[in-house]
């Protein structure tokens, strides 16, 4: 059984997550491209996803319990979202096929070297 502190971190985390996703998202894409939606490499998504995994990857070393909760399932959660990255695969797929291999092939290993780098540089400090 989950315990109300526990729901309430992933509710908290994620409600803090998700505008945050939308805002950072938005203000990188209109920076970059000058247009929303992108015609180009959703950047916007990128630097959402690739700085939630690098937070993830910290929070992953240095917490632990309902902290470990809020941050990862639910701030990292909501700002990391999968949905986000298969909206902006589809809409690529028709529009620009070349953005939407650099993508889909990109923006993961990013991420994962992201969460890998930060993760093993936090257990070193904390270490």
């Amino acid at each position: 059984m989950i315990s109300a502190t526990t729901w309430l971190a992933v509710v908290l985390g994620g409600a803090v997550g998700a505008p945050l996703r939308f805002l950072v998202d938005r203000a990188v894409t209109v920076r970059v491209a000058g247009v929303e939606p992108p015609r180009e490499f959703p950047w916007g998504l990128m630097v959402v996803n690739g700085a939630g995994s690098g937070i993830a990857g910290v929070v992953l070393a240095a917490t632990t319990g309902d902290l470990r909760v809020l941050l990862l399932v639910g701030l990292c959660g909501a700002l990391t979202t999968f949905s986000g990255f298969a909206w902006e695969a589809d809409r690529l797929w028709s529009a620009a096929r070349s953005a939407f291999w650099a993508a889909v092939l990109v923006m993961p290993l990013a991420c994962i070297g992201f969460f890998i780098a930060a993760w093993q540089l936090t257990r070193l400090a904390v270490a």
